[in-house]
């Protein structure tokens, strides 16, 4: 039950930093300052951590490479797609990834009923390309990029639970790992973008600080989660995001729900039931 909590609150945290990058012109600057303000917080929690084992550290390193690709992958396709098709269609893939992982290499025993429920969530994304979703569709020639995406996403997520298998300890794992990945945007802000840069601090340090704040939390409760369950299932309960996000698009942006969008949050929502109950 705990581990439900943690992942659905999440969950909510992962829906509001998508949100807002996806409401902000400037995308680049926005992830800019979230990886900012990700760094300050993890660099005062660094005289409190440990050091990984030496067996650690290429998982913590291969984590890394995933969520940097992962972030300049998000910032392409939010500029030419609507957040309530493309976060549910690069979202709806990832758990499919992290089963497949989960089944070949790490053993995890899976009752048929949990399979079936994580493989209704990424089928419910599937709706998504009827009718572009409901709102203006994605370019076809994006959703390899999409594509792409999802499979960044399942597989750090996948390596983030075979190293907490190895080393239990969540937060220092979430303070290496955020030291590597959260520097190069930033830095590449700074020196491709200063002026800019500096201007959006000024002028909208409480989008950056919220943004950071959420993708940092809800980075650990996710880690938390799968420590104490299954790795499969965490993946799959984090996709109630989709749903939030359908909505947040609605509300926010004045994206267009439709009968499509309904069916997928619906197969989301189903494919979570089938799983706990």
């Amino acid at each position: 039950m705990l581990a439900t909590a943690l992942v659905l609150v999440a969950a909510l945290l992962h829906a509001a930093w998508n949100t807002l990058i996806k409401f902000s012109a400037e995308r680049l600057l926005v992830v800019a300052c979230m990886d900012t303000v990700a760094l300050l917080f993890v660099a005062l929690a660094l005289p409190f951590v440990s050091l990984p084992p030496v067996q650690i550290w290429p998982w913590i390193l291969a984590s890394a490479a995933f969520e940097l690709l992962y972030r300049y992958l998000l910032i392409q396709a939010y500029r030419v797609g609507d957040l309530g098709l493309v976060y549910p269609l690069m979202r709806g893939l990832s758990p499919l990834v992290v089963l497949a992982l989960t089944l070949i290499f790490a053993g995890e025993v899976l009752t048929t009923q949990q399979i079936f429920g994580i493989m209704l969530i990424p089928f419910g994304m599937v709706c998504l390309l009827w009718q572009g979703g409901g709102g203006g569709r994605l370019p076809w020639s994006m959703l390899p990029v999409v594509a792409l995406i999802g499979l960044c996403i399942g597989c750090y997520t996948y390596i983030d639970g075979q190293a907490l298998r190895r080393w239990s300890h969540p937060l220092d794992y979430l303070v290496w790992v955020t030291l590597l990945s959260a520097w190069p945007f930033p830095l590449l802000a700074w020196v491709a973008r200063r002026p800019a840069f500096l201007q959006f601090w000024r002028e909208q340090w409480k989008l950056g600080l919220a943004v950071g704040f959420c993708v940092l939390f809800s980075y650990a409760l996710v880690l938390w989660a799968m420590q104490l369950g299954s790795i499969a299932e965490a993946a799959a309960l984090r996709e109630i995001s989709v749903i939030l996000v359908v909505l947040f698009g609605m509300r926010y942006l004045k994206e267009p729900f439709g009968r499509p969008r309904l069916l997928a949050c619906g197969l989301v929502l189903i494919g979570m039931l089938v799983m706990k109950f």
